[in-house]
């Protein structure tokens, strides 16, 4: 006489095992690849692309009534993709007011600028969404409000940052320069 916990179990058993080596085949999925919307608008009007260590900032005063005060950031060029090459101290000029505004740098910072071509005046200035912080690991942070993951209302707690390495954030470049 067989023992009726062993009729119900053997089938549940089976039930178990298969449930198991389906989930054993399933290939795992990739990683999704990093995606910056719009990037190429970021791109296009850049003349200097690059990730870089602020290496110092001084305010310059005006040389004449007629002209403005002006600030010299210098950095320290990590990763030079445009206009820029790595391992290069390379300084610009923003027009001072900029920083009335908030948006400044600050010796130690590490960042991913998309700059304008400088003026005829040498002033240049970030493009629009064209800053971006660069954390110690050296990649690029792409904030949730920047990248799709940030989009769906499912979501209770907004996404991670994106963290981008420099190697494929130049391909992500030379596809955004192509489109």
């Amino acid at each position: 006489m067989q023992c009726p916990i062993r009729k119900r179990a053997f089938p549940l058993l089976i039930l178990l095992l298969g449930f198991f080596a389906s989930a054993e085949e399933r290939p795992a999925e990739p990683p999704p690849k990093p995606e910056i919307p719009n990037l190429h608008a970021i791109v296009a009007p850049s003349g200097y692309v690059f990730s870089g260590t602020v290496k110092a900032v001084e305010r310059i005063k005006p040389h004449s009534p007629r002209s403005v005060a002006v600030m010299r950031i210098t950095f320290y060029v990590d990763h030079g993709y445009h206009g820029v090459r790595t391992g290069q101290t390379f300084s610009i000029h923003e027009w001072a007011g900029l920083w009335q505004s908030g948006d400044r740098y600050r010796p130690g910072e590490h960042v991913m600028l998309f700059l304008y071509p400088a003026s005829r005046l040498g002033l240049t200035s970030p493009v629009p969404n064209g800053r971006f912080p660069v954390d110690s690991g050296g990649r690029i942070v792409v904030p949730p409000s920047r990248h799709p993951a940030g989009t769906s209302p499912l979501h209770s707690q907004p996404p991670p940052s994106l963290r981008i390495d420099p190697g494929d954030f130049g391909r992500l470049l030379r596809r955004a320069e192509q489109e």
